[in-house]
């Protein structure tokens, strides 16, 4: 996705209405980001708001000429992993709480719980990289160049990613 130079511009004079245009066309791809890493809604959509935030801090850091879009994700992938390793114990525990909980549910499992045991199964580059194709449909080959991996990597990585989850539908 590419963010016009002209947008930048007018977000660096923090114009209101062209960081709303900004925000709906990057939210679900820092969502997806996050959530990766996170593997929390609540976190996740917390996780947006500081990045949005540092988005706005930080804008003049943002190389000219460069892509906007993957600095805004990169900037994401770091704020989300700084979250994670600062909170990682109280994110298990709350995983492991939800665990319980639904393992003594009797009841079918709804299509949150199902796509969170999905996405469980996965590690955390296969994550991002659903994530991002799915949600956000970005190409192989800007997922790639986001996390600095050849571009046939990042397909066969979507692909087994893929595999994974379908082998394990049935389970849920």
């Amino acid at each position: 996705m590419i963010i016009e130079q002209r947008y930048i511009d007018k977000l660096i004079k923090k114009d209101e209405k062209t960081f709303e245009h900004v925000y709906h066309l990057t939210k679900k791809g820092v969502y997806s980001v996050a959530y990766s890493i996170v593997k929390s809604h609540a976190i996740a959509e917390d996780l947006m708001q500081d990045v949005y935030i540092k988005m706005m801090t930080s804008i003049h850091l943002y190389k000219k000429e460069t892509n906007f879009y993957n600095w805004l994700l990169q900037l994401t992938k770091n704020l989300s992993i700084d979250y994670y390793r600062k909170y990682q114990k109280q994110i298990n525990m709350d995983q492991n709480d939800f665990n319980e909980i639904f393992q003594s549910n009797e009841q079918p499992p709804d299509e949150e719980t199902k796509f969170i045991f999905m996405m469980s199964i996965l590690d955390e580059e296969e994550k991002m990289i659903v994530l991002l194709k799915v949600v956000d449909q970005m190409k192989h080959k800007e997922i790639a160049k986001l996390l600095n991996k050849p571009t046939g990597t990042i397909q066969f990585m979507y692909n087994q990613a893929i595999k994974k989850i379908q082998k394990n539908e049935g389970l849920t």
